[in-house]
């Protein structure tokens, strides 16, 4: 099956469960809805169809909130994104060339992606943000010295 462009609802149920992944502590649905900038009535039904999907926990309770049912390294892209689209199946376009050359070409990308677990994406997530202020300025200041010496990391041929 081709993914579509995914559902904004996709989109935001995969950033609920990577704040979920990040948090130690079962988490607020207005919380959620902060942090992934949707309304909380969004939010509540996407945490709804991921508690059906067996991905979230929710518990009442003063102490209670949202968690994950699985650790973050056995929750899959795939097996949300297989559950999501499953409830809103696609019509087969396989007649048209470019749609046949679009899955092939395609299909080995989202192998891929569907491998990766929500531990792979808070890590990538996590690495990509700088540790200190001296991190960001010997960044700052190797890239003054690649101006300095004419050198721009670019290949001259265009």
């Amino acid at each position: 099956m081709i993914w579509p462009a995914f559902p904004k609802r996709l989109q935001s149920a995969l950033k609920a469960l990577c704040c979920l992944a990040q948090s130690d502590d079962a988490m607020q649905s207005q919380n959620i809805a902060e942090r992934i900038r949707v309304s909380t009535a969004e939010t509540a039904k996407i945490l709804q169809l991921l508690v059906w999907g067996g991905f979230v926990i929710s518990r009442r309770g003063s102490k209670g909130g949202f968690h994950l049912a699985a650790r973050a390294d056995q929750i899959t892209m795939g097996e949300v994104i297989d559950f999501f689209l499953s409830r809103h199946p696609q019509e087969r376009q396989d007649e048209f060339a470019v749609m046949r050359v679009f899955e092939k070409t395609s299909a080995p990308c989202q192998k891929a992606f569907g491998k990766l677990t929500l531990r792979d994406l808070t890590s990538v997530r996590q690495a990509g943000r700088p540790k200190s202020k001296r991190a960001v300025t010997k960044a700052r200041r190797s890239a003054k010295s690649g101006r300095k010496t004419g050198h721009t990391g670019r290949s001259k041929s265009r």
